[in-house]
This record gives structure tokens, C-alpha cells and sequence, in this order.
């Protein structure tokens, strides 16, 4: 999915035979709650991305929503802030309206995805898939997620600035 989406930026053609290549992966994965992990649900956040950037509905892959899959944020948050980053960042990408999941105990919302992710800052204003140094990789998704709402959201200004004046130190 990650060459999906640099090829389509790089205005190069994607063969049609990735989209089938998506179909039967969707197939052989979801399950009844739309997921196509058990345990990762950054599964759905990369094909979101990818076939978003291909101009595709993400909303009926196969009959499948792959949007749903995203509802619950118990499920989201089992990859620690990497879920909820990614979510995001697939949620916003096509400004995605967030299903309702009648059968979630912890409905997904944006705002639950932005306290997630400043919940996991750690203390020197980074972010760290584990431990408590950060890691510029997930630091640099963290403030990808977060930038849209850096100018609305005096939380997430603090916390980005954090971010960035860590990043240009390290």
C-alpha cells in the first residue's frame, strides 16, 4: 500500500490488478466486524490510505466497508498509539464520516483518536511505539496525524510544538 500511494503521488500509473489484489486480500481477511486483523487494526488504515489515493470508494470494497472497521477504539487501540495515529490519518484523508457501530462499547470518534494519540506523548515531546525515548518515526506520524487540527485545538498546538522543537534538537 505504501508503493500505492507513492506511485499515485509521483503521477504514475497503478496496474488494475492491485485493486484485485485488494479484493481477494479484503476476501481472505475480514471478519464480521469489518476488520482485517484480529490484532492490527492499522491493516485497514493502509488499504483506507491506498485506495483512497486510487480514487476508490472505500465504502463498498467487495460489499465491504472497510471504514467500519475502524468503529470500535478498544480494537484501535490494541497497537498502542500506531493505531489510533494511523486511524486518523486514514479517517482525514478524505475528510471519512466515522460509521456508527451499534456494537462497539467505545464508539470511535476524531476527538477520542486526538486524546489517544496526546495521552501517549511522552515526556520529552515525542511519541514511541514502546518505552519512554522517543523514536522520530513515530514521532513524525504522531504530528501528521495531529497537523490538521493544529490550529483548532490548543492541545494539539502545544503538543506539536513540543514535537517539533524535539525534532529539530535530535
Amino acid at each position: 500500500e505504501w508503493m500505492v500511494i507513492g506511485l499515485v503521488r509521483g503521477d504514475r500509473d497503478v496496474s488494475s490488478e492491485y485493486y484485485e489484489n485488494v479484493l481477494n486480500y479484503i476476501k481472505e481477511n475480514i471478519n464480521e466486524k469489518e476488520q482485517l486483523s484480529r490484532s492490527r487494526s492499522t491493516d485497514n488504515s493502509r488499504v483506507i490510505l491506498a485506495l483512497t489515493a486510487l480514487g476508490y470508494d472505500v465504502t463498498n470494497v467487495g460489499g465491504h466497508n472497510l471504514l467500519t472497521g475502524l468503529t470500535d477504539m478498544s480494537y484501535i487501540k490494541k497497537q498502542g498509539v500506531n493505531g489510533p495515529v494511523w486511524a486518523l490519518i486514514a479517517l482525514d484523508s478524505h475528510d471519512y464520516e466515522i460509521p456508527a457501530n451499534s456494537g462497539a462499547a467505545d464508539q470511535t470518534t476524531r476527538e477520542k483518536l486526538i486524546t489517544c494519540i496526546l495521552r501517549a506523548q511522552i515526556t520529552d515531546g515525542g511519541w514511541s511505539v514502546s518505552g519512554d525515548r522517543f523514536d522520530s518515526d513515530m514521532t513524525a506520524m504522531a504530528l501528521q496525524a495531529l497537523s490538521p487540527y493544529y490550529n483548532i485545538n490548543a492541545e494539539v498546538k502545544i503538543a506539536v510544538d513540543k514535537a517539533l522543537d524535539l525534532l529539530s534538537k535530535a
